[in-house]
């Protein structure tokens, strides 16, 4: 056995000389040539994608994500933080076209978008908040070189074909229950390859050479893979795979072929390819905790630390798409934003109000001073005031105005502290009493 996987080393070295010699003699197949070398050399010596080094001024991804022509949109994620989501990062939701019905789509092939090894698969099972199963989704994570590692999530139905050889169901592990399930796994995967079907999907990539993004607390942006496992009864090698280094995450298409970016940057919008994105960087939802200061996520509790499955955060920030409107993406957690002040379709308030807006989250133009201040503007223990604001960006408006104080740690130790109250009593800022104040119903979040 050592004899025979020695010599298969010597061809494999054998044949990458050759294969050189010819990328030297031939130079326009050269790129093509060496790429063949790598490839082989790696499947010789079973090297994983992983301990393969990244080619030096080549793009990470090589192939589109899906077939563009089915794409209506492209949509930043994490700037407008659902429960359950992300915590803010540079993901990116790939949305198909409109398909006969109403708010139907239509179903895309996901693509392999490099030459990569397929690491770890997830499957979900998706529940309505009845509990009562709605489908399956799918995760699938990539490595394709030693510092590039990506993923889809959200994929519908995982290729039949690809899911055998990854070992098939019989292989997966539950994670405490049969609705979330995993397995590590290593299937070399081509580009253009089919990954499965899906009428969207997400896409997140992380570039482990990168310099970590600034975050007032980036500790709650990492999870500890190692406790989890003994908590989920899984391997900590699996859990590594499957947990994102969120630090390091990157904006998928500046990793794509320079001749396939624009076409991928120009469908950047919202969901339904209503709003176009605006701004120089429109792949711009990059992590926003900014130190020192109100914009980024903020938690219900001081102790959190992000590894729940249901996030337990607040979210605020620039919107994705038009980088002049904020978002308060609060989804209920604000009790003082009452059913009452949400004004009803004649733009005033009363029983038509939507209850389940209170949930959603808010937008506003940004302003100035201490009125509508960008998030990242907000100065410590200084009083800010929001007003006009809307529930989503085309809901109704809010009878009131929000009150926004953060307080940075009075410890080295301790966290930074947000408060915010919701006032019915006015309609505008100004005309708030001096100097401003809270009420006593105000809630307190931690970072």
């Amino acid at each position: 056995m050592h004899h025979s996987g020695y010599a298969t080393r010597v061809a494999a070295a054998l044949f990458t000389a050759a294969l050189l010699g010819a990328a030297i003699a031939w130079p326009k197949a050269g790129s093509k040539l060496v790429e063949g070398a790598a490839d082989f050399a790696a499947k010789a010596d079973g090297a994983p994608m992983a301990a393969r080094a990244c080619a030096i001024g080549e793009p990470a991804l090589a192939g589109p994500f899906a077939p563009v022509a089915d794409v209506l949109s492209v949509s930043p994620l994490g700037g407008v933080t659902a429960p359950g989501e992300t915590l803010p990062a540079p993901y990116i939701r790939i949305n198909t076209r409109s398909g006969e019905k109403a708010f139907e789509r239509i179903e895309t092939t996901a693509l392999a978008p490099a030459r990569a090894d397929i690491v770890a698969i997830e499957r979900h099972v998706e529940r309505d908040p009845y509990g009562r199963a709605e489908g399956l989704s799918w995760t699938v994570h990539f490595r394709s070189c030693e510092n590039i590692s990506f993923y889809y999530d959200r994929i519908d139905d995982i290729d039949v074909g690809l899911l055998e050889r990854a070992g098939g169901l019989r292989a997966f592990s539950e994670f405490g229950s049969p609705d979330h399930m995993a397995l590590e796994t290593r299937v070399r995967v081509k580009t253009g390859d089919v990954i499965g079907t899906s009428d969207g999907f997400d896409v997140g990539l992380h570039d482990l050479g990168a310099k970590p993004a600034t975050l007032a607390r980036p500790e709650r942006y990492r999870t500890n893979s190692f406790a989890r496992a003994a908590v989920f009864d899984a391997s900590p090698s699996l859990m590594a795979l499957i947990t994102p280094e969120t630090t390091k995450a990157r904006c998928a298409l500046d990793y794509l072929p320079k001749e396939q970016q624009d076409a991928w940057a120009a469908k950047l919008g919202d969901a339904w390819g209503i709003r176009k994105a605006k701004g120089d960087n429109t792949c711009r939802t990059a992590l926003v905790d900014t130190p020192d200061a109100a914009q980024g996520a903020w938690f219900t509790d001081a102790a959190h630390n992000a590894a729940t499955t249901k996030v337990s955060a607040i979210a605020l920030s620039s919107d994705a798409i038009d980088p002049d409107r904020l978002i308060f993406a609060l989804h209920g957690r604000l009790p003082s934003l009452k059913p009452a002040m949400i004004a009803s379709a004649s733009g005033k308030p009363g029983r038509a109000a939507p209850t389940g807006a209170v949930e959603d989250f808010l937008s506003f133009e940004k302003g100035e001073g201490r009125i509508n201040t960008p998030f990242a503007d907000v100065t410590d223990y200084e009083m800010h005031c929001y007003q006009r604001l809307r529930t989503n960006f085309i809901g109704p408006l809010i009878n009131g105005v929000v009150l926004l104080q953060r307080q940075q740690s009075s410890d080295n130790g301790g966290p930074d502290i947000l408060k915010i109250e919701a006032r019915g009593d006015v309609t505008s800022c100004v005309d708030l009493d001096e100097p401003w104040s809270f009420t006593g119903n105000e809630t307190t979040f931690y970072r």
